[in-house]
């Protein structure tokens, strides 16, 4: 909460805020599906639909992720080095 003072009072101690941004780009597997389907997984069941892109993130989860939201997040990995050579260290990708 704002203090009802001035603008230039300090806030109270406790009241300290923080914003984050991702400073690390992690490697994704991605593939478009073409046609609506179902995926297993052990959190339950991925309904995909035409378009959607089916994610598998460096901890192995694999995640739903519609066209344009994929299209504004990822862009294609370009590089001389083959996959098998880049190592992310942990498996968190920290």
């Amino acid at each position: 909460m704002r203090s009802r003072g001035r603008k230039n009072e300090p806030q109270e101690a406790n009241e300290e805020y923080m914003v984050y941004r991702s400073i690390k780009p992690i490697l994704v597997d991605a593939v478009q599906v073409k046609e609506a389907a179902e995926v297993r997984t052990p959190g339950g069941v991925l309904q995909l639909k035409a378009g959607d892109w089916l994610v598998r993130d460096p901890q192995g989860n694999l995640l739903r992720c519609n066209d344009i939201d994929f299209k504004c997040t990822y862009e294609a990995f370009k590089s001389p080095i083959s996959l098998e050579d880049i190592c992310e260290g942990k498996p968190c990708g920290c």
